[in-house]
């Protein structure tokens, strides 16, 4: 699209002789088309994927298509004994009974229709049955064991009857509504046992009835390599399972100590894709036995559908962090999730006819919240690239689920089971769409608390900043006020104004060095500070009341109250007891309470402000 644009508009400018201009004025048009029109190209992308589907769609009902190789007769199927080929498609001649009640001893006179193409069966609707009839050849010498199955897992009843001289002959039943001693395989897939004698030819029908698949494609396939097979579409819907069990159970622990509203609707989304794909994959009756019709079955899964699309739709508005103040976008998102109601309740209601709006919703809402994820990445949201490269990977495997839902790929010939898996996109693309939205948005999540903390740290450190500010200036007024107090006293003591003589200072000051020399000596006291000063004990305290109006103790005191306060401040030492003793006090507890008169905080509470202070 930027290449047309860039064209058209350098022939423009050349037509109006700007040559020189012609690649910057080319790349500001494309920029301004491109910002301009960027979301309707989506739409209209999307439209056309659509409108693509339905055309595909009708070309592969044509019945004028070619069909696959190995049509014969439209009901031969002839047996192989070549490892490099058991699988085949199934040749076979097909009749719908609309209202489901024929008997076996009248489907042989009705009439069979010729398939148009050997791998595309129209499945039958609630109340109707799809019987197919096929001949089995079997040219060996030998017994021959094959199965008929399907791609496809989900079907009530499957019988199969051999046709005798006489009747009908019921050889095996399989299906989620046939008991699980009656069933003929235990696998999540339903196969039916073929054994033809050496030379022997067989005539068989099938019986199919109840599924929510719009096709089916039966083929015939030798025990090993169904087993293979079953096997290994078993084990990736219980990774697949366990993946998104996991991934809820963790989401719930690591963002328990958040709001609820950053997540339950995340873990409402994982548990509805759970529920489905636990219900689609058939663990239901694998596990606990339960025979349930897909009557019964479908309203449910579509139900589950429609909440995951709903929850989808409401935790991108949280995390995209779409407010009223929006308008255009509340509006969009109060659209979404009304249409996603609406068409949940339709596809409840009948999901054979009415689950066609439902389909499109779930496809077409992870377009236009990827189109809201790029518009909030221009804002600079920090959350909104991871959730854009998850909405990214959930439209993607949409897509191939969709594309392959609608017109799957022809399973002619088989030898190993990966081959298989590789041949029925429509899980894979529904895994790698609901696994990289789910890693991707779960990355999101973790920004978005991470960003969340980062600014509730920043909003507590400015608190604490305020908070210090303002005790430091409250102590320097009260210090100020002291100061105040103390020289209004002198001065009404002293009219001459007789203030603190020098010699007086000089021996203040060498009184408190004396005492910081000796500071973290417990047992340094008045008898040593005087020893020192070489003074009497008497003039030591006459001398510092005159100074300061304390006594020689309570003045040893404040020099080691003050040297605390500055080892706190400095924060030299993490605990009250360290601090204690670099002050020269034995007891913590005398300290506190010295420590606290002095200052009107305790030692705790200053430690814990000048720790939480980085800029003290």
């Amino acid at each position: 699209m930027e290449r047309i644009i860039r064209i058209l508009t350098d022939m423009r400018l050349h037509l109006s002789d700007m040559r020189a201009n012609v690649q910057a004025a080319g790349q500001i048009e494309v920029q301004r088309f491109m910002k301009r029109y960027k979301p309707r190209t989506a739409l209209v992308f999307a439209t056309l994927f659509l409108i693509f589907i339905a055309t595909a769609k009708s070309k592969a009902e044509d019945p004028g298509n070619t069909c696959a190789t190995g049509f014969i007769n439209g009901l031969e199927n002839t047996l192989s004994e070549n490892q490099s080929d058991q699988l085949r498609s199934l040749n076979a001649e097909y009749y719908i009974d609309l209202s489901n009640s024929l008997e076996t001893s009248e489907i042989s006179q009705k009439e069979f229709s010729k398939l148009p193409c050997a791998t595309a069966l129209q499945a039958p609707l609630p109340g109707q049955t799809l019987w197919l009839r096929f001949a089995v050849n079997n040219d060996h010498e030998t017994r021959k064991h094959w199965l008929v199955a399907f791609a496809e897992t989900i079907f009530d009843d499957v019988i199969i009857y051999e046709q005798t001289r006489d009747d009908l002959v019921l050889i095996a039943r399989d299906g989620r509504t046939v008991p699980q001693l009656e069933r003929a395989s235990r696998s999540m897939k339903p196969g039916l046992p073929l054994v033809v004698g050496p030379g022997e030819r067989k005539v068989f029908y099938l019986r199919v009835a109840g599924t929510v698949e719009p096709t089916l494609k039966p083929v015939i396939i030798t025990p090993n390599l169904f087993a293979d097979w079953s096997t290994g579409m078993m084990i990736l819907n219980a990774l697949f399972l366990s993946y998104v069990l996991s991934i809820t159970i963790f989401s719930l622990i690591i963002f328990r100590q958040i709001e609820t509203r950053f997540y339950k609707y995340y873990s409402l989304y994982l548990v509805s894709q759970f529920l489905f794909s636990f219900l689609y994959d058939g663990w239901l009756h694998k596990i606990l036995g339960i025979t349930l019709p897909v009557s019964v079955i479908s309203p449910v899964m579509f139900f589950f559908t429609g909440v995951a699309a709903f929850a989808n739709v409401q935790y991108c508005r949280i995390l995209l962090e779409v407010d009223a103040g929006q308008r255009r976008l509340t509006v969009l998102f109060s659209v979404l999730s009304v249409t996603t109601i609406i068409s949940t309740v339709l596809a409840v209601l009948d999901p054979w006819t009415l689950a066609v709006p439902l389909h499109v919703i779930y496809f077409f809402c992870p377009l236009v919240l990827l189109i809201v994820a790029l518009r909030k990445i221009r804002e600079g949201l920090p959350q909104a690239k991871p959730i854009a490269l998850s909405l990214l990977f959930f439209t993607s495997g949409l897509v191939v689920a969709v594309y392959f839902f609608s017109f799957p790929l022809e399973i002619t010939n088989a030898t190993y089971a990966y081959e298989l898996i590789i041949r029925y996109p429509i899980s894979w693309g529904y895994y790698i769409a609901i696994i990289g939205e789910t890693t991707f948005m779960l990355i999101a999540i973790s920004v978005m608390v991470k960003t969340m903390q980062s600014q509730k740290h920043a909003a507590i450190m400015e608190a604490n900043l305020l908070r210090s500010d303002v005790t430091v200036k409250a102590e320097a007024l009260k210090d100020t006020g002291a100061r105040i107090d103390a020289l209004e006293t002198i001065l009404t003591e002293d009219p001459n104004n007789n203030l603190l003589a020098p010699a007086e200072k000089r021996f203040l000051e060498q009184a408190t060095d004396c005492v910081q020399d000796h500071i973290k000596d417990e047992n340094f006291g008045v008898k040593e500070l005087a020893a020192a000063l070489a003074t009497s004990e008497k003039t030591l305290g006459r001398r510092i009341k005159k100074v300061n109006g304390l006594t020689s103790a309570a003045f040893i005191r404040s020099v080691r109250l003050n040297q605390a306060r500055d080892l706190i401040l400095m924060r030299q030492h993490n605990t009250i007891a360290e601090i204690a003793h670099a002050s020269g006090f034995s007891s913590v507890s005398y300290f506190s309470k010295m420590y606290r008169q002095a200052f009107n905080e305790t030692p705790g509470d200053a430690l814990k402000n000048a720790t939480a202070d980085p800029q003290k």
